[in-house]
């Protein structure tokens, strides 16, 4: 089956449903990654089920409750088998589905609500990854002296060392998402009062403390090296060499490459990417403070649930520390 499509290509009672989202505070990013996978699930139920118009938008309400589970069950099973979606990618999709379905008989716009009798897909949680307390040092090492990097690459680190460091502590120092740190802007950063004032997921404005490293690095990329960038009047705290606001992909790109040059130092940092960065910050305040009501405020998680698992990652840190006693 062609799965191309307009990502808009929805019939009207799924585009209210977005409408929605956008009211209950959902971010963009969310709407868009909800408006995709409702897309992919009519366009798989006009091309299987029989009783279903060709195009997702003539599909009309009375023949969603024609839809029963097995049918959702079907498309999940042809999303795992057709497009290797695996746990998480499947649970992801019932979600939706299972959300869609909720609003709909809250709006009285169906009559019974067949999700509910979808079991439960298991996700297996990985534990998140930090670095060790040995891997930072390393890191900001390599950061401040280019140590581990090739000729081509010192030519760029001269230039943008500054930033780069300052761009990494933050990331460790605060817990910012990508998104977050992408964002920040010049006249929301208080260096002396050490914070950030952000907009975090659900238009939630809030303030991010920063320590007194942080702010050093921030201070000497602002007035050393910053200036270097600029060919417009931008606010945006971090800069590409273009002048620009640094863009997602760039960063991730800086992250990659100093998790490489760890590498070469001896460290095991196979999957690192930004948000091990942010899993780092959680780790140690963790390890800081035992109390992790205060890791998830200042995650800006919504679900306790979801900080909990940084305490198995301070057991496992524990546990290969413990590893580490000889007593020959």
């Amino acid at each position: 089956m062609d799965t191309g499509f307009n990502p808009h290509h929805l019939p009207p009672f799924a585009k209210n449903f977005i409408n929605h989202l956008a009211l209950t505070n959902k971010s963009k990013s969310t709407q868009i990654a909800y408006t995709y996978e409702l897309c992919l699930f009519f366009h798989y139920l006009c091309g299987y089920m029989p009783d279903f118009p060709s195009s997702p938008p003539e599909i009309e309400l009375p023949l969603m409750e024609n839809v029963g589970h097995r049918q959702i069950e079907s498309y999940l099973s042809w999303a795992n088998t057709e497009r290797t979606n695996g746990p998480r990618a499947l649970a992801r999709k019932q979600a939706v589905i299972k959300s869609l379905y909720r609003y709909l008989l809250r709006e009285d716009m169906i009559h019974k609500d067949v999700t509910i009798k979808l079991d439960p897909i298991n996700v297996h949680q990985k534990l998140p990854k930090a670095l060790e307390p040995n891997e930072i040092a390393d890191l900001t090492d390599a950061l401040e002296t280019g140590i581990g990097l090739t000729d081509g690459q010192l030519k760029y680190h001269v230039y943008t060392e500054k930033r780069d460091y300052a761009i990494v502590l933050t990331l460790i120092g605060t817990g910012l998402r990508l998104s977050e740190l992408c964002s920040l802007d010049i006249s929301k950063t208080n260096l002396n009062k050490g914070y950030f004032e952000i907009v975090r997921k659900g238009n939630k404005e809030t303030l991010i403390y920063f320590n007194n490293d942080v702010a050093k690095a921030l201070n000497d990329y602002l007035r050393n090296e910053r200036s270097r960038y600029v060919n417009k009047d931008i606010d945006a705290l971090f800069l590409s060499i273009q002048g620009n606001r640094i863009s997602k992909r760039a960063v991730q790109n800086l992250i990659a490459k100093y998790m490489t040059i760890l590498k070469t130092l001896g460290h095991n940092t196979e999957g690192f990417s930004v948000h091990k960065m942010r899993s780092t910050f959680a780790t140690m305040l963790l390890r800081e403070t035992d109390n992790l009501a205060i890791v998830q405020d200042a995650l800006g998680h919504s679900d306790p649930r979801t900080t909990r698992i940084y305490a198995k990652v301070l057991d496992e840190q524990l546990r290969r520390a413990a590893d580490l006693i000889k007593f020959k």
